[in-house]
């Protein structure tokens, strides 16, 4: 059965426009990308591999890169890839569908009680193993969250 979106409004595009208006366009992300000397790894293929992730904004057309996903020094945060697998599994917030990166933004960008309610994104900076560390105890197949 295929997903029905809710009805776009205007509170709903001014609360997506907050959320993104300092994230890199393809681009710039790749421009600030430093990838252990592996030159020529293209963005298209670490957004693939989920050790990046990309959002799609309908207004512009295309995916934008939220800075807080790299580390001090330009590096995918390592961490990333086995969050995003968490969040994109079957248990996890897209229930192993593809998306547009939406939701799994929405539980990188809401408060979360575990973390302090910090955010996740905001949490990557300075603790990214905790981040983890609570996505696979709320999306993991053993987890009582995970069977609600």
């Amino acid at each position: 059965m295929p997903k029905h979106l809710p009805e776009e409004t205007p509170e709903s595009a001014a609360a997506r426009a907050a959320l993104s208006a300092d994230w890199l366009d393809p681009r710039a992300f790749e421009d600030l990308l430093r990838l252990d000397g592996s030159k020529g790894q293209a963005l298209s293929q670490l957004t693939q591999s989920g050790r990046a992730l990309g959002v799609w904004l309908p207004e512009k057309e295309d995916f934008f890169y939220p800075a807080w996903q790299l580390t001090p020094s330009n590096e995918p945060v390592p961490v990333l890839a086995e969050l995003l697998s968490l969040l994109r599994g079957p248990y996890g917030v897209t229930k192993g569908e593809r998306t547009s990166g939406w939701e799994e933004m929405e539980w990188l960008a809401a408060p979360h009680a575990l973390l302090g309610n910090s955010s996740p994104s905001m949490m990557m900076a300075t603790n990214p193993e905790l981040v983890l560390d609570v996505a696979t105890q709320q999306f993991s197949s053993w987890s009582a969250d995970a069977r609600w």
